[in-house]
């Protein structure tokens, strides 16, 4: 009785190991996650889209082999050292993943990869002052400089391709803050682009609105312990005179032209420039005639 159970015991061990060696050597198809990986990207190049970690497998083989591969990581390299900027198509090729001889790939869904690159570049563009007010009323400004008034920006090609300035931080005048006005200013910079400074200086520089008018001016002497005379005793002359200046009823009491002829002149002839005595800002622009004589006729005491 003993022995028939033994007998039994070993058959039902003999069928169970030979269930397993057949149901292993089954042929199954299955679908399983495969990592994707990068390689060989080329310096400054960046793959910006179209970047997926897995993709799945349909592979076929025994069921042994199948659920082995389950357990274990699998993995696609895609070779990027042809990779150029833009879009880019790579089919997923079951022959670029060889497996053991008993399991086969299919197919890959997906079956192709399409992503975007993009290299990154240098480029100097100039920077652009952003600013707005004034120090007071008919004011203007004569001269906006930043240092430096350019700067090499770094930055995808897409990015960069387009841009021909960078600008800065808005600069806001306020009345009274005077005819130089004077700081540093943070750079205004596109999404994925940066400087190789954050922040640069500025100066504006303003000067009253002026006009330009002719005025026929009576030639003033200026006196001297010698006589001497003038010829023409009249100049006319063109002056740029700020505006607000020219707003004043008795502006034109305000300019005077005179001639200073200087200490110890000789006798004779002498050519002498005349010279404006005007308020500030008032400039001499053009003298007809430039010049006027001034005869001394005696000796100087």
């Amino acid at each position: 009785m003993m022995r028939d159970w033994i007998y039994r015991f070993l058959a039902l061990v003999m069928a169970i190991f030979c269930w397993y060696l057949v149901s292993g050597q089954e042929k199954v198809e299955t679908w399983l996650d495969v990592a994707v990986e990068f390689v060989n990207l080329p310096p400054r190049m960046e793959v910006l889209s179209g970047f997926p970690s897995k993709v799945q497998a349909r592979v076929r083989g025994t069921s042994n082999q199948v659920r082995a591969l389950g357990d274990a990581r699998l993995a696609y390299k895609i070779d990027l050292s042809t990779v150029r900027p833009g879009k880019n198509i790579v089919p997923l090729l079951p022959e670029n993943m060889p497996l053991t001889s008993a399991v086969e790939i299919v197919e890959f869904n997906p079956s192709r990869l399409e992503f975007e690159a993009d290299v990154q570049e240098h480029k100097e563009v100039p920077v652009r002052l952003d600013w707005s007010g004034e120090p007071g009323p008919d004011m203007r400004v004569v001269n906006a400089t930043v240092d430096p008034e350019k700067v090499i920006v770094t930055g995808l090609a897409s990015a960069l391709k387009n841009l021909k300035a960078v600008r800065t931080e808005a600069v806001t005048v306020d009345p009274g803050d005077g005819r130089l006005v004077s700081g540093r200013v943070r750079l205004v910079l596109p999404a994925g682009v940066r400087a190789e400074v954050g922040s640069v200086a500025y100066t504006l520089q303003f000067a009253p609105i002026s006009q330009e008018v002719w005025i026929k001016f009576s030639v003033e002497p200026v006196p001297q312990n010698y006589a001497f005379t003038i010829d023409p005793r009249t100049v006319r002359a063109r002056l740029e005179v700020p505006v607000a200046l020219l707003r004043d009823k008795e502006w034109r009491d305000k300019l005077h032209l005179r001639v200073d002829p200087g200490a110890g002149l000789a006798v004779g002839e002498h050519a002498v420039t005349p010279v404006l005595d005007a308020p500030e800002d008032v400039r001499v622009l053009e003298l007809r005639p430039e010049t006027v004589k001034v005869i001394v006729k005696e000796e100087n005491p």
